[in-house]
Order: structure tokens, then C-alpha cells, then sequence
């Protein structure tokens, strides 16, 4: 499954790539938080993630990213994305942008019983929607904050990301 969608990503992307013209495209990374919301589930994991940006018109981008959640009490996850930003501009350089997207959610909890330790492995489908800003810190650098709510079957989530982007 994991190999079907990094094919299936990476065949965008440089699908993408081959009809974009300069500027259209970023790549940047992520960091932040996402604290799980379920009931009796008192955790929250450090994200650190990798994004792919494509400006499809001056309103519309697609962004697919890649997060990893470091474990905390024993669950770490693994999420890829593809989300769809409609970019706002509200001042000289900044840009409002509510999201939502689709993708894989991966949960792995490590757990002991009676000395043996045990891993329980569940793939799921997710879902995000949110609200992103974005301030362009030159023409080819750009740092966002983005709050969304994901669902993931017995897993949703509130990440808070920062990141900074790169654009070409």
C-alpha cells in the first residue's frame, strides 16, 4: 500500500513538474504538533514533515505532503496528504487559505505484555480541513502556520503546523 501511493505521488509530481512554469511550484517542510482528540487519548506527537506545492491559478494550489509523528506513549503516526489551498491575499505579502484534503493515515502503538514487546499497525484513510496563512518573505521564500482538523477512524487529530517554503 505504502509503495502504491509513493508511485503514485511521485508520477504527479513530476507530472506537474514537466508543465510548470517558474514559480509555480514549492517545496518546504513542516513542524509542529497534533494532539489526538479521542476520548482517553492523552497524546499529542511532534510533527516533522516534507511538502510539494503546485500553483494550478492564482487562487487554487495543490500541496501533497509527506508528516511523520515522533511517538508519545508509544504511537507514532505517518500520514501522506494531498490537500487543495484557495489563497486569499489580504495585505502585501500574506495570504489566507482554508484547506481541506485526502490521503493515508498510518498509527503504530508499541505496547509490552509480560516482557514481550508488541506493535499494532493500522492504515487509514484520512481527512483534513482547515485554515492556513502564508506570508512571502522574498519572491522565492515563504513561512505558513496551518491549524486543521484530520479524521482518521478512531484517530482524529488537531495538528498546528509552521513551515517554510521554497518556490521555483
Amino acid at each position: 500500500m505504502k509503495r502504491l501511493i509513493f508511485t503514485a505521488a511521485a508520477s504527479i509530481l513530476c507530472a506537474t513538474a514537466a508543465m510548470a512554469a517558474p514559480g509555480d511550484m514549492g517545496v518546504g517542510i513542516n513542524l509542529g504538533a497534533a494532539p489526538c482528540i479521542e476520548k482517553d487519548a492523552n497524546l499529542t506527537n511532534f510533527i516533522v514533515g516534507v511538502k510539494y506545492q503546485y500553483q494550478v491559478t492564482n487562487l487554487i494550489r495543490l500541496q501533497a505532503d509527506v508528516d511523520f509523528g515522533f511517538k508519545d506513549k508509544g504511537v507514532s503516526t505517518f500520514n501522506a496528504m494531498a490537500n487543495a489551498h484557495f489563497l486569499i491575499p489580504c495585505a502585501k505579502n500574506f495570504t489566507l487559505y482554508p484547506l481541506a484534503g485526502i490521503g493515508y493515515g498510518s498509527v503504530k502503538h508499541s505496547f509490552k505484555i509480560d516482557d514481550h514487546n508488541v506493535t499494532d499497525n493500522a492504515d487509514k484513510f484520512a481527512f483534513n480541513i482547515g485554515i492556513g496563512a502564508e506570508y512571502a518573505i522574498t519572491s522565492n521564500w515563504a513561512a505558513n502556520f496551518e491549524f486543521k482538523y484530520q479524521y482518521m477512524p478512531d484517530f482524529s487529530r488537531l495538528p498546528i503546523l509552521v513551515g517554510l517554503t521554497y518556490k521555483f
